[in-house]
């Protein structure tokens, strides 16, 4: 019974690319292998040895000529060994350089046959006959022999090569990051596979294609900045190793990717392409955005929140308080009147208190009327809260006039709220003074009281706020000094160097 053969498995698509991929690339480096051997022959760096010895010897042999020391015969003869003497020559300086050793097979022969044959000329053809074609069978076999020897160089050169080629195709396809290659103008002449895929195009699709208007949007800004990435990395290629940007999928979907772009240069040293890596960071991207928007509303709730108690304990108990006021005052106005009037002056500071919280719950609703106010100002209303909710006295003293930045004005006038909250709850003070001193080269603003005090050096003191209060005077590079002591007040001084000297 004759065996049958159990028939073979086809051949898997990924087995089909695989083998066209061996097989392209193997074609490709063929071809780039004969441009490579074309191409020094082309620029052969000691082209101009033969010409120049080739001068030399003429010139030699034209002023022994015209000595009258050779013969015409003895000339050519001298000419023909010359020449064979220059090929030798020119052969054995090509074969010491490894860059121009291809081209010494091509002149051994014609040198050794020369030389020969001049020699046979002048001692006689039958004497040199034997000699000249044993030389010239010895100098073809060595020539052989040699360019044999290059030949198979060349071809485990070339087999390292494209098993370095399909290596290399392999891990650029199989890479999880994107690789594409773009010329000076921003055209893309190389993208890998996982870059096709995410981005959604097809090899032929994007080929040659500018970068802006298929993986960026086709926006002024990003034409911009490609041109000014080409013009500056080829100075300065650490600010381009690690770049955000926005990227575009052919779908129009968003993705964020951090690119590394290398810049690579030809033998002149001119910028010839830039290679580009990038990492796919939407994700985390998106994490960010999504963190920093609950703190958003994180920090939103708080204020609100913050808001909603200052509210109620300032506004709210400080109207409660008038009205009060308000409903006893006819009785007491008939028995008293110099006691009504009394409490009318009480009504009234309460409701410019009422009225001066009403306005700072405002401004810190709106952070840029606060920006804007002077400080002066803002210390001021703040003053007048506090005195309108804790029945408390503030003198405010403003000296001198200049225009700070946004953010020290902030600081300060949190560090000013903060105390004065303190005065208001914790000091049991009767009288409170805010100064506020602009002098050349510092700002300075003190807040005093004439409470029961704390201790300065006691932890305890940072559930008073002092611990809020540093903070904010180390974001801005200020000096926060606070002298206290139990039963003699507090006093609390911030201080910020300026260059700008007070306004007149």
């Amino acid at each position: 019974m004759p065996q049958i053969k159990p028939p073979e498995e086809p051949e898997s698509l990924g087995d089909i690319i695989k083998r066209e991929v061996e097989n392209r690339s193997r074609k490709q480096m063929r071809r780039d292998f004969r441009k490579i051997n074309q191409q020094p022959k082309q620029n052969d760096p000691l082209r101009g040895l033969f010409w120049g010895l080739l001068l030399i010897l003429l010139g030699i042999l034209f002023f022994i000529k015209g000595r009258d020391w050779l013969s015409d015969i003895g000339w050519w003869q001298s000419l023909v060994i010359g020449l064979g003497a220059i090929f030798i020559i020119d052969t054995i300086v090509h074969y010491i350089n490894p860059s121009s050793r291809s081209y010494s097979f091509s002149r051994l022969v014609p040198g050794v046959i020369l030389i020969f044959v001049g020699l046979a000329w002048v001692y006689g053809f039958n004497q040199w006959w034997p000699i000249a074609l044993v030389a010239t069978g010895v100098a073809l076999f060595v020539s052989s022999w040699m360019l044999q020897r290059e030949i198979e160089k060349r071809k485990i050169t070339q087999n390292t090569l494209i098993q370095s080629e399909i290596k290399y195709r392999r891990i650029i396809d199989n890479a999880n990051s994107f690789i594409i290659e773009m010329d000076t103008q921003g055209n893309i002449t190389f993208i890998n596979k996982f870059a096709q895929d995410f981005f959604g195009y097809r090899e032929q699709e994007i080929m040659g294609q500018n970068t802006v208007g298929t993986i960026l949007q086709a926006t002024e800004k990003n034409r911009q900045d490609q041109e000014n990435m080409m013009e500056d990395i080829s100075i300065h290629p650490e600010k381009y190793l690690h770049n955000e940007k926005e990227n575009t999928l052919r779908n129009g979907e968003k993705a964020w990717i951090v690119w590394t772009n290398q810049p690579i240069f030809d033998e002149d040293n001119k910028l010839k392409e830039i290679l580009c890596i990038g990492i796919n960071s939407t994700e985390q991207k998106k994490a960010e955005e999504l963190l920093a928007q609950q703190l958003k509303e994180r920090t939103a709730i708080e204020e609100r929140n913050r808001l909603a108690r200052d509210l109620h304990d300032a506004v709210s108990q400080t109207l409660f308080s008038a009205s009060l006021i308000a409903e006893v005052l006819p009785k007491l106005w008939e028995r008293n009147p110099e006691e009504g009037r009394k409490r009318i002056g009480e009504i009234r500071e309460l409701t410019r208190g009422a009225l001066a919280e009403m306005r700072t719950l405002l401004l810190e609703l709106r952070p840029v009327a606060l920006k804007d106010a002077e400080l002066g100002d803002l210390l001021r209303q703040l003053s007048e809260s506090i005195t309108g909710r804790a029945r408390i006295p503030v003198q405010v003293q403003i000296e001198g006039h200049n225009t700070l930045p946004p953010e020290i004005k902030i600081a300060l006038y949190r560090i000013a709220q903060e105390a004065l909250n303190n005065v208001a709850k914790h000091s049991a003070a009767s009288q409170a003074a805010v100064s506020l001193q602009y002098l050349s080269g510092e700002v300075r603003m003190t807040i005093r009281d004439n409470g029961k005090g704390f201790d300065a050096q006691d932890i305890q003191a940072q559930s008073l706020g002092v611990g809020i209060m540093k903070e904010r005077a180390r974001e801005i590079n200020a000096q926060l000094a606070i002298d206290s002591q139990p039963g003699g007040g507090t006093t609390i001084t911030a201080t910020w160097k300026t260059d700008s000297p007070p306004a007149e």
